[in-house]
């Protein structure tokens, strides 16, 4: 009797176990307040710009990757600085009159970086490098010469809309200059744009993809009229949106963190401020934080997402992209400042079984909706689920908003359109 109870107790536990198997218990998921802020830092964001203070590096150092002075070397006294947040620092060029050996021993010092070294500084500029192709040409081995002896990928002299009589178009000025030397000593393009409007400066920028080589945009800002610091955020955000995804574009630096004037007087372009205590501006706020595009970030469940933390986002014909700036919320540090009709982002989250709810913090002037896609590796769009977002009446009357919701599990990459109305988005979760 014993040995028959001990058979059919033990079948019971089998049963048990197969149904357990077949149905599992939901992945626990600890519901915070927390913002999941991971993204790494971009690897073509840079600055051009002489390093002032170590408090300057304190404040770009955690989004900058790479920097130029216009000079052979950087300061000496910034060498710990520049390896406390894992800063490239970019030797150039600038004319004819340079250093190969400062230059070499700077590269000999930093030998665990691919090494690049930057041409000319605006030779079609008169009151800069100021030379014709063929004045640039005639020296120009020598600087191939640097490069090679260093390993270096070589960047053509950075040309702008220029003053130099002949020679205003820069795609014209590296047009000639590459019929007088081997433009197979060429990595990349450098390019100058201070256009006041995001579409303008793409517009120009992808004139030099005629070269079929690698984009740098060595120095970029909203310069001709741009006369707030809205202006100037808006401009900004636009064009890292197209920047980080455009993949002929390989690095860019924002001109400039401080200049010789007030940090708040037109162009509005400076990132840090000029007294103590030194703090980000609102555009260095921006440049700061803004989304990185990091394809290897994966968000978890039960943590704040915040909304500018994107994988990627829509791009229209116009260059238009969602619009983020400074978070009006009591929380958070950006904002999507009105998605509009159509307009998307991409986020990778590893979605638990234990997933119920969709919630999201938001505010709109007029009833809203964004829905929910499922994204596969080649961008085709399932739809999961339309969120309805009621008016708040006001742009900065924020409310959280929470929905049923229940994806399949695993790591997926989940977009957010908006396919009514305009809302702002602070950060949503799943939970």
């Amino acid at each position: 009797m014993k040995k028959i109870s001990s058979i059919l107790l033990s079948s019971t536990l089998v049963a048990l176990m197969l149904l357990a198997c077949e149905h599992p218990e939901p992945d626990p998921i600890v519901d915070s307040n927390e913002y999941a802020y991971i993204q790494a830092k971009s690897p073509k964001r840079g600055v051009s710009f002489s390093w002032q203070m170590n408090e300057d590096f304190d404040l770009l150092g955690p989004a900058v990757s790479w920097s130029y002075n216009w000079a052979n070397t950087p300061a000496a006294s910034q060498e710990n600085k520049y390896k406390q947040y894992g800063i490239q620092f970019v030797p150039m060029c600038w004319n004819n009159n340079y250093s190969p050996d400062n230059i070499s021993a700077y590269y000999a010092a930093h030998a665990d970086k691919q090494n690049y070294l930057l041409g000319y500084n605006e030779p079609n500029l008169t009151d800069q490098a100021n030379m014709t192709p063929q004045q640039a040409a005639a020296k120009w081995n020598d600087v191939v010469d640097v490069a090679k002896k260093n390993n270096a990928r070589l960047i053509s002299p950075a040309l702008n809309w220029g003053t130099l009589p002949g020679y205003s178009n820069g795609v014209q000025w590296l047009q000639e200059f590459f019929t007088l030397v081997n433009p197979n000593d060429v990595h990349g393009i450098a390019v100058h744009i201070y256009m006041n409007a995001a579409k303008s400066m793409i517009g120009d920028l992808q004139r030099y993809k005629v070269f079929g080589k690698p984009l740098w945009l060595t120095e970029f800002c909203a310069w001709d009229g741009t006369s707030s610091s809205a202006a100037q955020c808006q401009f900004m955000a636009q064009s890292i949106n197209y920047l980080e995804q455009d993949d002929d574009l390989e690095r860019y630096a924002w001109f400039i963190p401080r200049w010789n004037q007030a940090t708040e007087s037109a162009p509005f372009m400076q990132l840090i401020t000029k007294a103590k205590p030194y703090e980000l501006t609102e555009r260095g706020i921006l440049f700061v934080n803004m989304s990185t595009f990091d394809k290897n970030a994966v968000y978890p469940c039960g943590k704040r997402i915040p909304a500018e933390h994107y994988r990627a986002c829509s791009i229209d014909d116009s260059y238009a992209s969602p619009v983020v700036s400074i978070c009006t919320d009591v929380n958070g540090i950006l904002q999507i400042d009105g998605l509009a009709l159509n307009q998307w982002m991409d986020y990778k989250i590893n979605i638990l079984s234990g997933v119920k709810d969709f919630q999201i913090r938001y505010t709109a002037t007029r009833d809203s909706e964004i829905t929910i896609y499922k994204v596969d590796e080649n961008g085709n769009e399932t739809a999961l689920q339309t969120i309805a977002l009621p008016s708040t009446a006001s742009k900065t009357a924020w409310t959280t908003l929470t929905e049923s919701f229940t994806p399949e599990a695993g790591e997926q990459v989940l977009r957010l359109k908006c396919t009514k109305g305009l809302p702002r988005i602070n950060w949503f979760k799943l939970k």
